[in-house]
């Protein structure tokens, strides 16, 4: 069981929703036009089969992946289904062209999104907690949902210490044309509870 207090709860997700910021505005700048991201929703799961990314674990998903190390550790992941991602090239890049046509640029396109969006995600975490985070260049991915996690790049999951998903439900607004994502942060428990200090720490020097 995930022990995050509401106040840690919080804290975290105006953590994320700082980079988020950032991040929407970096890639404003780098498409020329209005882009919007919104984090409705964080949750914390035990179990990736709990995360409930795709209607189906068969679905196919583009994801481009980062692993962070620091006085916490993992992986993270921007995850969206197929027809979505070339959606959000297709729109990022400014085309108007059949979706099946766009394979070729959706590597590159949706690894350059990803960097932009996971590193202000960790960028303000470690900023206002005061740690620094290192990450490392992105990767790209696609497979189907149930096999998102099968790489050696996530967390050890060996000696009882289970990776634990936080997961956040990122909307895309682009023209009026709403697209969903989720960035995933995969963490084994002990930095789970590493990050728990940091910001109960930083809670106690903000609030006194």
């Amino acid at each position: 069981m995930i022990d995050i207090s509401e106040l840690e709860h919080d804290t975290i997700s105006e953590l994320i929703n700082i980079g988020v910021g950032r991040a929407a505005a970096s890639l404003s700048q780098m498409v020329d036009q209005p882009v919007e991201l919104t984090v409705p929703t964080i949750t914390f799961v035990e179990r990736f089969s709990d995360s409930n990314l795709t209607a189906s674990p068969d679905e196919v998903v583009s994801a481009v992946s980062q692993s962070f190390d620091g006085p916490f550790k993992g992986e993270a992941i921007l995850v969206f289904p197929e027809k979505r991602s070339l959606e959000l090239v297709r729109r990022l890049l400014k085309v108007d062209v059949p979706l099946d046509t766009l394979t070729d640029l959706e590597q590159e396109a949706l690894m350059e999104v990803g960097n932009i969006i996971l590193n202000a995600c960790l960028g303000s975490i470690a900023n206002v907690l005061g740690e620094p985070i290192n990450c490392s260049m992105p990767s790209f991915r696609k497979r189907k949902t149930r096999a998102l996690l099968d790489d050696d790049a996530g967390p050890d999951s060996t000696a009882g210490n289970m990776p634990v998903l936080m997961i956040l439900h990122v909307q895309f607004m682009l023209r009026q044309n709403d697209i969903d994502g989720y960035v995933l942060f995969v963490m084994d428990l002990d930095s789970i509870q590493t990050l728990k200090k940091l910001v109960r720490r930083f809670l106690e020097n903000t609030l006194g």
